[in-house]
């Protein structure tokens, strides 16, 4: 058998990578569900308090003396975009605590679109016509959700699940602003943010160890590790690419709350997730082609040139 070309192993390894990373973190709305006694507050200051503890311990590991250094060169985006991270780390729990499983991660699979839209709004970034009319029936979408929602209690969910899209889209308009310097602080600093901001309306000594088993596994090991992957494998593969391997935890998160708890989703969260998917998945392939198609016009372009 013919080993692969170097250029496709590279990318098949970015492909598995980052799919594995959203494999890992798809049962996340499920383990929330499996916790029995503690408050949603409480959740939210174990879980991303184990997350500050794994990804500072990486953080110092790769910086070592240089760690502040490392904290400082992000400069104003840094403190930004950690704001935000901490907002979506508190957002992320209250939204899966307080509606479906399916509809928090159909509302937030819309990151992608809001980060484009956030970008042309706060550092004047072009945005295609094609994103723009995914963002249009994107919101379709969540519409249809939304509407599914009225008076059965999982409104304030869905709502707290779009602030925290918006949250991601602001964070990673920011991130882009710091070029190709280490981001790993943004992640720990949100994630210590929102332990902090958790903190007075926690109980932290009234965890049973089941709780505290199942928050702890995502916040040290499931989370970090999925972070770890996805960002690994986002380097070799195309941003349009890595859009549509997050929908990856939009499909089986739900599946996984089906199985696990026999969470089902609504039919119109089903095809509000539908058109959300669609446009997400539309607007990505539809840029892969265009990034493909310019490709092979520079190569015939060189090849001519010989």
């Amino acid at each position: 058998m013919s080993a692969l070309h170097p250029d496709r192993s590279i990318y098949l390894k970015g492909v598995a990578l980052s799919a594995g990373g959203m494999v890992v973190i798809s049962p996340d709305g499920l383990l929330l569900r499996l916790v029995e006694d503690a408050g949603h507050w409480d959740v939210v200051f174990l879980r991303t308090l184990g997350i500050f503890v794994a990804i500072a311990l990486v953080l110092l590991a790769r910086h070592r003396g240089r760690t502040l250094a490392a904290v400082r060169a992000l400069g104003w985006p840094g403190l930004w975009a950690t704001l935000a991270m901490g907002g979506a780390n508190i957002g992320f729990v209250l939204a899966m605590l307080n509606t479906t499983v399916a509809n928090t991660l159909v509302i937030l699979a819309t990151m992608p679109l809001f980060s484009a839209a956030l970008g042309w709004l706060l550092i004047r970034e072009r945005v295609s016509g094609r994103t723009w009319a995914s963002i249009a029936v994107a919101i379709a979408g969540i519409a249809v959700i939304f509407s599914g929602s009225l008076g059965g209690g999982g409104l304030k969910g869905d709502l707290i699940a779009l602030a925290t899209a918006l949250c991601h889209g602001i964070a990673l308009v920011q991130l882009r602003r710091v070029g190709n310097r280490d981001t790993t602080p943004v992640v720990a600093g949100g994630a210590l943010l929102a332990a902090l901001v958790a903190l007075p309306f926690a109980a932290p000594l009234a965890y049973t160890a089941h709780d505290a088993g199942v928050i702890l596994f995502q916040g040290l090991l499931q989370m970090p590790l999925a972070l770890a992957l996805f960002v690994s494998g986002a380097r070799f593969i195309p941003a349009a690419e890595v859009a549509l391997f997050s929908l990856i935890e939009t499909v089986l998160g739900p599946l996984w709350a089906w199985i696990g708890v026999g969470e089902v989703p609504s039919m119109l969260a089903v095809v509000g997730g539908v058109i959300v998917v669609g446009a997400v998945a539309g607007n990505s392939i539809l840029g892969l082609v265009r990034l493909n198609r310019r490709r092979t016009a520079a190569a015939a372009a060189g090849a001519s040139d010989r």
